[in-house]
């Protein structure tokens, strides 16, 4: 399931950029069955990595803090700069939809797991907190490239044009704030409790499911050359945001199984 739920994912991203940079029919549904496949994986990857419990608490933590402070910015304007959403997202739950704080925790995830293997921490229980921080800038780096393509599409509307693609500096700095605080806390409680006894997932699944979601933002240029400055220059910002910890990931994995092949010997 888990394996289907990483290729649903990146079938629906190929034919959703496709269809964008070419003009194929682009049901409104797409995005949203886009949302929720990635968000599927994520849990079903977290699940035997990270064991039931821990996975449920980076679970519920991402969405009640995301969905808390995604409200609070929503009403006042505070944290990220003043925003508010269309109804392209669908149902919302407190002013957010609903969508908001899954999406959060897709990205999240693999932005941990990303760190872990970075800093050879063991995912279920990481002993230093440089895994946050580093977490929480991979995190940030997909937001850099995913914020003003989203408000160029119209899923949300910032009412007060920031410097960096129309985008407010100040929702970047909410960015790694709110991702430190649900990375922070899930450490601080998690560590405590003993190491699951779960078998982890393949850990290059996440690697490539973060790998498709910086791939959305660097191809769209090149299979549409005549896209507007905005999405190419954003092609850029994802390469060099996200290309990187991949690459990092990638090599330290090969690294380790390339350990375990002359251990094995």
């Amino acid at each position: 399931m888990r394996r289907l739920l990483l290729i649903a994912f990146g079938a629906v991203t190929f034919y959703h950029l496709i269809a964008l940079a070419w003009g194929w029919p682009n049901p409104f549904w797409l995005m949203p069955l886009n949302t929720l496949l990635q968000w599927g994986f994520a849990l079903a990857h977290a699940l035997p990595t990270l064991g039931r419990r821990r996975a449920l608490l980076l679970l519920g933590l991402t969405f009640g803090i995301s969905l808390t402070l995604e409200a609070v910015g929503v009403a006042t304007g505070w944290i990220y700069g003043p925003y508010a959403y269309t109804e392209r997202l669908g149902p919302r739950l407190l002013s957010v939809p609903v969508l908001i704080p899954l999406a959060w925790f897709m990205m999240a995830y693999p932005a941990f797991l990303l760190a872990c293997i970075a800093l050879d921490e063991p995912p279920a229980s990481p002993r230093g907190w440089g895994v946050a921080v580093l977490a929480a800038m991979w995190m940030t780096g997909w937001d850099l490239a995913m914020d003003p393509a989203m408000a160029r599409r119209g899923f949300w509307v910032w009412q007060e044009a920031g410097p960096y693609f129309g985008v407010p500096v100040r929702n970047f700095i909410g960015w790694m704030v709110t991702m430190l605080l649900i990375y922070g806390l899930y450490l601080g409680i998690s560590r405590r409790w003993p190491s699951p006894a779960s078998v982890p997932a393949p850990m290059g699944e996440a690697v490539v499911a973060y790998a498709i979601a910086g791939a959305a933002f660097v191809f769209y240029p090149l299979l549409n050359p005549r896209a507007d400055p905005l999405m190419q220059a954003l092609g850029i910002v994802a390469f060099f945001t996200m290309a990187p910890p991949v690459w990092i990931a990638f090599l330290r994995l090969r690294a380790l199984r390339a350990g375990r092949r002359a251990l094995g010997a």
